[in-house]
């Protein structure tokens, strides 16, 4: 139904890495792309799963990379208030990473006063629940009227100003393929210039390369199996028959 995701693995993501690291890149924050030079912005949008992008994040620990993680707060499919989820905004703190606000503008008033305005609580809520600040943002499957948007918004940089997305060379992995070509074979890259570098965590944390509606399949069955536990540890009957069915 779909390709595999070819090179879209773990030993694939840190060879990646490694070959900016022996370009002579810097791993910047998101305003560092402004100096110029071999700077890479790496920049992680966490759209479905916190796990994957826990293990990423130790991977490029382990590197010496640092990156953001743009994390969704109006989301169904995590919950950045759960154990797991304050768990989780803290190792990657202390990773070295930093945390971002992916933003999802479909769940308000379009009008961008009140996104704005929703923004702002959201970056509130994340900093409370992280207990860093929130210093950049991203959007989450930005309509048109926001990608290359002048100016800060919610009075904080974001990944779709000018200057980071149409000024500087762009390379996103968005739906499981490299779009504006391979990071490596990029113009701005051979030419030694800074790149934003967005990759989703999803499609890289699996030792084999598996197509898009494969990757989707086995996220929605380990949260199935989650949330399973968690209503059978909430209602007693049900936690009963759980474990019974088990059993058996």
């Amino acid at each position: 139904m779909s390709e595999p995701l070819l090179d879209f693995r773990q030993d694939d993501y840190r060879r990646l890495l490694e070959r900016f690291i022996a370009l002579g890149y810097d791993f910047c924050d998101l305003e560092g792309l402004a100096l110029g030079g071999r700077r890479v912005f790496c920049r992680h949008d966490v759209d479905l799963s916190l796990a994957h992008a826990m293990a990423m994040a130790e991977l490029e620990r382990r590197l010496g990379v640092s990156a953001t993680y743009y994390v969704l707060i109006s989301t169904e499919i995590y919950n950045l208030a759960s154990a797991e989820g304050r768990e989780w905004l803290k190792q990657i703190c202390s990773l070295g990473h930093k945390v971002g606000l992916h933003f999802d503008a479909t769940k308000y008033a379009p009008e961008q006063a009140a996104l704005e305005t929703a923004a702002q609580h959201e970056c509130h809520i994340l900093e409370t629940l992280s207990g860093e600040p929130v210093r950049t943002l991203s959007f989450h499957r930005p309509a048109k009227a926001l990608l290359g948007l002048e100016g800060t918004f919610a009075g904080r940089a974001h990944t779709y100003e000018p200057r980071f997305f149409r000024d500087t060379a762009y390379v996103s992995d968005s739906n499981g393929g490299w779009h504006y070509g391979h990071p490596l074979e990029h113009e701005a890259v051979t030419q030694g210039r800074p790149l934003q570098l967005l990759t989703h965590p999803i499609w890289w944390m699996h030792d084999e390369p598996a197509s898009v509606v494969v990757a989707m399949e086995r996220l929605r069955r380990q949260a199935a199996a989650r949330q399973r536990l968690a209503f059978a540890a909430t209602v007693k009957s049900y936690g009963q028959w759980v474990a019974q069915i088990d059993a058996d």
